[in-house]
């Protein structure tokens, strides 16, 4: 750029330059339609000595707009304008206020906490997920600390999708990578939403050790950094598997695996207290079962001496009823005694001291036993 003042479209003013990369150029820039809004607008370099390169470079810019346009997401950097002018091609986008995680961990000069490298991570697994389920789907391809922007509020936003493209058995299969972040079917050209899960698991690594991943090879923070939690050790191991089946299949299957159980510090610590958990409601179980047997012996027991207690009861109630039959039948006989023999002496006078003789003979020829005990109750009590 030169010191002259650069307005493209008759809107845009393109007012510094913020960085090169290895598809162009990136510009701060003001949208003069709308009272000079902050935006940023990206072009395409133009010094490719072979003409075929460029080509493809220029059909790499048209997809990133074209894939942006169809793109909506709150982490993914929003695209405002694409034109071609001066036999330049432009891409302007919404400007973020921050930097990418790679100059904020080299000014930090330390690690990420396994927290805050955590945090990042299922915010981008939400956004893979977004554009791995789009239609078409969307392989970002290219992602790595550079191209992961932190705004002030603290959220990551996905830049630069130059190399991003759609998910489809015709799609073609260039090889660009990233050392260290690519998988290895990037290599030659076999990319899939899995490519991806390997590349976070890389920027996991970057993050929480402040060291570059190797090339083609399994992450494993702890090795760098004792102090990674050890479930946040085995998500990255896992992502940055080498066959692709051994990876997560999914990002919401590897954003899953990243939320940790709160005041837990790693799986271990997890397995143990369920471990002890179970050990506590098997005995509390037993115990109670225990006790519960007790208490149902016990109340048999005391319902069996209940109806022992009835049953003695109701055999005592019989007794007293038979006994007071017998009694009855015994007046009702010697009452029926002394009315036969008053009847007899009725009408001969001078004889009623016969009456009472009469019931002294009835006594007599009545046997005791009969009138008393006709039943033989008696001999038993």
């Amino acid at each position: 750029m030169t010191d002259s003042k650069v307005v493209l479209q008759g809107r845009y003013e393109l007012v510094g330059e913020l960085g090169q990369g290895g598809m162009g150029t990136v510009y701060m820039a003001r949208d003069m339609r709308l009272n000079g809004r902050p935006c940023v607008a990206k072009k395409l370099r133009d010094d490719f000595y072979v003409e075929e390169d460029k080509q493809k470079a220029v059909a790499f810019f048209k997809r990133e707009a074209g894939v942006l346009s169809c793109l909506q997401h709150p982490n993914i950097v929003h695209i405002l304008d694409y034109f071609e002018e001066s036999d330049n091609y432009f891409l302007v986008m919404e400007y973020i206020e921050g930097r990418n995680l790679y100059e904020i961990l080299q000014e930090r000069g330390e690690p990420f906490s396994c927290e805050q490298v955590v945090g990042w991570a299922k915010e981008i697994c939400d956004v893979l997920e977004y554009l791995h389920e789009h239609d078409p789907p969307v392989i970002y391809r290219d992602l790595k600390p550079t191209n992961i922007m932190l705004d002030v509020k603290g959220h990551v936003k996905l830049v630069d999708f130059g190399i991003a493209r759609p998910c489809a058995e015709n799609a073609d299969n260039t090889h660009v990578v990233s050392a260290g972040y690519s998988p290895p079917e990037q290599y030659w050209g076999a990319a899939d939403p899995r490519s991806d899960i390997y590349a976070l698991g890389a920027t996991m690594f970057f993050l929480l050790t402040a060291a570059e991943p190797v090339a083609l090879h399994p992450s494993s923070p702890v090795s760098c950094n004792a102090n990674v939690l050890s479930y946040v050790n085995e998500v990255v191991e896992c992502a940055t598997a080498q066959d692709p089946q051994s990876r997560y299949q999914s990002a919401r299957q590897m954003r899953d695996a990243l939320v940790s159980p709160v005041n837990m510090k790693d799986s271990s610590r997890r397995k143990q207290l369920i471990f002890a958990l179970a050990g506590t409601l098997i005995v509390v179980f037993v115990l109670g079962y225990n006790k519960f047997h007790e208490m149902l012996n016990s109340s048999q027991q005391q319902l069996k001496a209940s109806q022992q207690i009835i049953t003695q009861q109701d055999q005592e109630k019989g007794y007293l009823r038979k006994k007071l039959r017998t009694y009855s039948r015994a007046v009702e006989a010697e009452e029926k005694a002394i009315r036969e023999l008053q009847v007899k002496v009725k009408g001969q006078p001078g004889k009623t001291s016969d009456v009472d003789n009469g019931a002294a003979v009835v006594a007599q020829v009545v046997d005791e036993r009969e009138l008393t005990d006709p039943e033989g109750l008696l001999d038993n009590h």
